[in-house]
């Protein structure tokens, strides 16, 4: 009743704005764009968009059970789901683990997700497969004692408002979470509800005690919701998952990504919802999303195993990344006074930097190239070294900038888009250009 009643004064309260203003969809992407419209009222449509990821690299064994994605310190980390209670570390150019950090004593049955603040991590034993758990809770750990050590760690606990059924119900419950963020004041969970394949929303304080999380709103997400991302800087939520369709293996496991953003505060629904899903062919059990700079997301799978009739599927724990430019750059843009930014230094709104445009700084040409790709860059870039990689994420080439001539005489680079990416004291430049027959 309560959130009825709350809905009802959000959209009087909406109404009687939009008789003030022009309300309509403001995403210039959306097939129902309203050029007058000055306020987003949510109702953006999108056409169907399928979207391909480069794979980086097979994770190591020990990340069979990859669960969760978070980038920190400059790094991406990564935590199984089951009996492991270590923080890994990995290079997100090809998968390594870099780092271990072990939290002695814990035990971990389905830790699913990773979320921080600016004092702590936050490590989510929300998994609830089964619908029967009472002990569901988050643990808050500081992040100077993960550094330092010993370490602090505290605990959240809570329950569902609306659950009061505890019986054993395997992948037919609605109280299964894998997705969380924090705020300044909340943590607010997404759940993962096996049938309708819909997800709500609960909220709880993030401070230490024992909670009843409220339910606030739910979409129908039309697939299981596992993993997320936010940049509440940008008003920016991107949710991961997959298809479940019952169960049915071969209607199941195609990835999605759900982008939210443009939103009202908490309300992460009442803003643009643009649902992104991968290629039908492509399957696999996604668990965790993360992002350095809100236009570059990798993502992890966990390893999958099935026999379906006489067809055995294995599926690898990989790392993957997807660039949104094409899709968020027209909204980010507001943030930034030239775009787009370098890999990885997407800056904070109050922290624009003074330069122009990579664009302004390098070159990459002709693009179709034949046998030459020629490239102008700055100075200091001078013994920089490069790598080239299809779109699988495969290295085909690689070397050293010694002058702005590379040679694509390379027998694995047949026909087809390529990455070229730059690096040199910590920082990335990547390029996409296309080899074409003579």
């Amino acid at each position: 009743m309560r959130s009825n009643i709350f809905l009802t004064v959000l959209l009087m309260l909406a109404a009687s704005w939009c008789r003030a203003q022009v309300c309509g969809c403001t995403d210039s992407l959306a097939v129902n764009y309203n050029a007058d419209a000055t306020v987003n009222d949510g109702s953006c449509l999108y056409d169907s968009t399928v979207i391909t990821p480069v794979e980086i690299a097979e994770l190591d064994s020990l990340l069979f059970d990859t669960s969760a994605l978070l980038y920190w310190e400059n790094n991406y980390w990564t935590y199984n789901d089951w009996f492991d209670s270590c923080l890994y570390m990995i290079d997100s150019t090809n998968g390594a683990i870099l780092n271990t950090i072990c939290f002695e004593g814990g035990v971990n049955r389905n830790s699913e997700e990773l979320a921080q603040d600016s004092l702590y991590i936050y490590i989510g034993v929300t998994g609830n497969n089964h619908g029967n758990r009472h002990d569901l809770h988050i643990l808050r750990i500081k992040k100077e004692s993960i550094l330092n050590q010993p370490f602090e760690v505290d605990t959240i606990w809570y329950s569902y408002e609306d659950q009061t059924d505890f019986s054993y119900q395997t992948e037919n419950n609605d109280f299964d979470c894998e997705a969380f963020l924090v705020t300044d004041d909340s943590i607010y969970l997404f759940t993962k509800q096996w049938v309708s394949e819909q997800t709500t929303v609960y909220g709880l304080p993030k401070t230490p005690g024992t909670y009843i999380a409220h339910r606030h709103e739910t979409y129908d997400v039309k697939g299981l919701v596992t993993g997320c991302t936010y940049l509440p800087q940008y008003r920016l939520l991107v949710l991961c998952g997959y298809d479940y369709n019952g169960g049915h293996f071969w209607d199941a496991l195609h990835p999605f990504i759900l982008l939210l953003y443009d939103f009202q505060g908490d309300n992460f629904f009442s803003g643009n919802k643009r649902r992104l899903d991968f290629e039908m062919l492509a399957k696999a059990q996604i668990e965790a999303i993360a992002t350095s700079n809100a236009l570059d997301y990798y993502i992890t799978n966990e390893h999958f195993t099935k026999v379906v009739g006489f067809v055995a599927f294995d599926i690898s724990a990989k790392l993957q990344r997807l660039d949104l430019r094409e899709y968020l750059i027209p909204y980010l843009s507001q943030y930034m006074d030239s775009f787009p930014p370098p890999p990885d230094t997407f800056p904070a709104p109050d922290a624009v930097p003074d330069v122009q445009s990579v664009k302004d700084h390098f070159r990459v040409y002709p693009n179709p190239a034949t046998d030459q790709l020629h490239i102008d860059f700055p100075q200091e870039f001078l013994g920089a070294n490069y790598e080239i990689r299809n779109l699988a994420g495969r290295k085909v080439a690689g070397g050293t900038l010694r002058d702005n001539t590379i040679l694509l005489s390379n027998k694995n680079m047949a026909v087809g888009e390529y990455l070229l990416v730059i690096r040199k004291r910590g920082q990335q430049h990547s390029f996409k250009f296309v080899r074409k027959e003579r």
